[in-house]
């Protein structure tokens, strides 16, 4: 098991990874989905927002307090149509201000509260800790998500022979 100071440090260096990898981008790359069907960078970031108390925070604060059931999180995005007033900035605000408490939240967890259980009733018994560890896989899974989305910036610009080349070498 992972310590709690590190899935706090995870979780809370987050926004400043996106923003140090993000922020240097041109704002129509954060918006172009990768394929059809594909969230672009920002609705990503919008997900991280929207799941951040729902479907981590509160749910392990639930299985401390001694929750029987896990509820499920009914949703993961906003409204398309909202997605046009947020911008980079504005949501790794909010992201930041999530995280700090969210950190401080992880912090203040025992490893027994860890184990404490409830029952999902999909997959079965599942402890507080593997939300805490789902927390931080889930982020590194949607950073992936965005560098993946964003390396096409890049390779688009090379050449047909860098390409190859670059395929070759993966």
């Amino acid at each position: 098991m992972v310590d709690l100071e590190e899935l706090a440090a995870t979780v809370e260096s987050m926004p400043e990874v996106l923003s140090a990898l993000l922020t240097p981008l041109n704002p129509a790359v954060l918006r172009r989905r990768p394929a059809h069907g594909e969230w672009c960078v920002i609705e990503v970031i919008e997900h991280l927002v929207v799941v951040e108390g729902p479907a981590f925070r509160d749910r392990i604060k639930r299985i401390v307090e001694g929750e029987p059931e896990i509820a499920e999180v009914v949703s993961t995005t906003l409204a398309s149509d909202e997605l046009e007033s947020h911008s980079l900035a504005g949501l790794l605000d909010q992201l930041r201000r999530d995280r700090a408490q969210s950190a401080a939240f992880l912090r203040s967890l025992s490893p027994d509260d860890l184990e404490r259980t409830a029952e999902h009733h999909v997959y079965g018994r599942l402890t507080a800790g593997d939300f805490a560890h789902e927390w931080a896989y889930h982020d590194q899974d949607h950073l992936q998500q965005i560098l993946d989305a964003t390396k096409a910036r890049y390779s688009d610009s090379m050449s047909a022979n860098m390409r190859k080349a670059m395929a070759l070498s993966s």
